[in-house]
């Protein structure tokens, strides 16, 4: 994305009524993901981890578009949750990229166009 405000909404959230608010139940994903995103639904688990613990990681795979400056959101979606201002049932991290593509396949289509932000 060009900018974070052109990111998409956070998913939306089933919610309960708790004793001091509303708590999160699940959170919408999408399967297959559309554009914008690339990955949906990782690393699913309804259980709190204890001890010691691997990372949670995996690759990703970025479209071969042309970015002087795209914008990389990881959100994190936190069931059996209160509702945090901001940022709902959702925590938010987001990166700042440069994407050259790979000038030897071909350019991939849908992707918002790049717009020359320094106007």
């Amino acid at each position: 994305m060009n900018s974070p405000t052109e990111l998409p909404p956070d998913p939306k959230a089933e919610v309960r009524d708790g004793e001091r608010g509303p708590i999160s139940v699940s959170g919408a994903v999408q399967n297959p993901p559309q554009i914008p995103v690339l990955a949906d639904g990782l690393f699913v688990h309804k259980e709190r981890p204890t001890g010691t613990m691997a990372p949670w990681e995996t690759d990703v795979r970025l479209p071969n578009i042309r970015c002087r400056k795209c914008t990389l959101q990881v959100i994190q979606f936190m069931e059996e949750h209160g509702f945090n201002n901001p940022g709902g049932y959702t925590y938010h991290h987001c990166a700042d990229l440069q994407i050259t593509p790979d000038q030897s396949k071909p350019i991939e289509g849908g992707w918002p166009a790049e717009r020359d932000m320094t106007r």
